[in-house]
């Protein structure tokens, strides 16, 4: 255990003090509110940590996400994975990321509620600039089944973030979730951003 603490401490100088390794931290909060049924409302928590690799010009990140379900209390979805995303021109960009996903409320996917599972999501976006801190933003996330075989989610997102600073942002905006094999819903969305 001391072993790992020592390799964790001096890795970490390498990322956070030399430019060449270093990382973007990203810690995003959403409160998700279903215009539907306010019982299916959501808090979501994604945690990212990110590396640009500028020869590519590809962002890379391992990131975390954690949904609360408020009407049941329960853990509605947890994933953990990997991403990597280009810009293609100088508005639109495409992603992909793999991931594990459990959760205890997860009747309506692809695989039985309380097993992990492995999840790819294809992203597609658009992201215009509308002044130097607020900017429109409309994405579309395909989720596919890799153990089954089968479609889980698609999902379509709109964000107006505004940069406060360069520590933080703030966003409203909508989402649609389709979950393919059960009910859709329609979500307001509120969002605080923090960079570290």
């Amino acid at each position: 255990m001391k072993l790992l603490s020592g390799i964790i401490i001096i890795l970490a100088q390498f990322i956070f003090l030399n430019p060449a390794y270093s990382v973007d931290i990203k810690d995003k909060s959403s409160f998700l509110l279903d215009i539907r049924n306010k019982d299916n409302s959501i808090y979501l928590n994604r945690l990212s940590v990110s590396k640009n690799i500028s020869k590519y010009d590809i962002k890379t990140s391992i990131f975390g996400e954690f949904q609360w379900h408020f009407g049941t209390s329960k853990w509605d979805k947890i994933t953990s994975g990997i991403e990597a995303k280009k810009y293609l021109l100088k508005y639109f960009y495409c992603g992909e990321s793999v991931h594990f996903i459990s959760g205890q409320m997860l009747d309506y996917m692809t695989f039985d509620p309380g097993n992990m599972s492995v999840e790819a999501t294809t992203k597609l976006g658009l992201n215009f600039p509308l002044t130097k801190k607020l900017s429109f933003k409309i994405r579309n996330e395909y989720s596919y089944n890799l153990e089954k075989g089968a479609a889980g989610l698609n999902e379509v997102f709109i964000d107006i973030p505004y940069e406060f600073n360069e520590n933080l942002d703030f966003a409203i905006g909508w989402r649609h979730t389709d979950r393919i094999h059960a009910f859709d819903s329609d979500y307001a969305t509120t969002s605080i951003i923090l960079h570290f």
